[in-house]
């Protein structure tokens, strides 16, 4: 089975279905903005860039939400540092290439030198775990308590709602020639194959991530988590890279993960 690309409706002869909030290839199903499916600005984080180390009262940081910022003007460039004038990293619209809208996992916030709020955030570029700064004027911040965790050793996900471990489910793996890569990434995008039996199964969430080995594929290799038409290669390594579920568990999380969830890979 090939690798989610941000390109993948390509892969399906153009028959995938965004779903995604506030966008539509064909129809519109609303996911989660956030998990108590608000869009109200969320309140400044306590994290810092740089801050002195915690002292032990401080929330355990499985407590704390993720943050999640959404582009909302036309154009947003990612920077090296928290300045208008740093060089740019990438530049982002409000759509990302799977029709989806443009989200960021947001991990510390600091002043910049134009003396406003900045967001350090995870970029869906390459190479895995590149960050920028983006300016908070730019984004429409809300936040989530869900997260997910890929064990690799185990082959199983775990999903998470802070510190409380929800449900955890049998996956399937890159093979050792297209292994998944370990890392911190995020969700950028929902399909739905209309085509039953699709080998992407019943749902597909394209990750920030990029295979380590695939980099000439369609969209450059992107890494996601998906249903399949092949129960059997649940509980072993035979993907080029994707992460695979059986159908009625990747069906439970599509009620529940917004864009932006957090997806640790271990």
């Amino acid at each position: 089975m090939v690798a989610i690309a941000v390109k993948i409706a390509k892969l399906l002869a153009g028959t995938l279905l965004v779903i995604a909030a506030g966008s539509v290839l064909v129809r519109l199903v609303r996911p989660p903005v956030t998990s108590a499916g608000s869009n109200s600005p969320t309140p400044s984080p306590s994290i810092v860039v740089d801050s002195p180390s915690p002292s032990p009262s401080v929330v355990p940081a499985c407590a704390q939400p993720t943050l999640i910022g959404t582009v909302d003007q036309a154009r947003v460039s990612a920077r090296k540092s928290a300045d208008p004038k740093a060089k740019v990293v990438a530049s982002f619209g409000r759509i990302n290439a799977d029709g989806a809208p443009q989200v960021f996992d947001l991990q510390a916030a600091t002043a910049g030198s134009d003396g406003k709020r900045w967001y350090r955030a995870l970029l869906p570029v390459r190479p895995n775990g590149t960050t920028g700064y983006l300016p908070a004027t730019a984004l429409r911040v809300t936040n989530t308590q869900y997260r997910i965790r890929v064990d690799r050793p185990h082959l199983n996900l775990t999903l998470f709602k802070g510190c409380d471990q929800v449900k955890r489910f049998p996956i399937g793996l890159g093979k050792e020639s297209t292994p998944t890569p370990d890392g911190r990434y995020y969700i950028i995008a929902l399909l739905k194959p209309p085509i039953r039996n699709s080998v992407y199964g019943e749902y597909a969430y394209g990750l920030s991530a990029f295979s380590d080995v695939l980099k000439n594929w369609t969209g450059g290799g992107i890494i996601g988590i998906h249903g399949t038409n092949d129960p059997s290669s649940i509980g072993d390594r035979k993907s080029h890279g994707c992460i695979r579920m059986y159908n009625k568990d990747i069906r439970q999380l599509v009620p529940i993960l917004p864009l932006g969830t957090p997806v640790d890979i271990v």
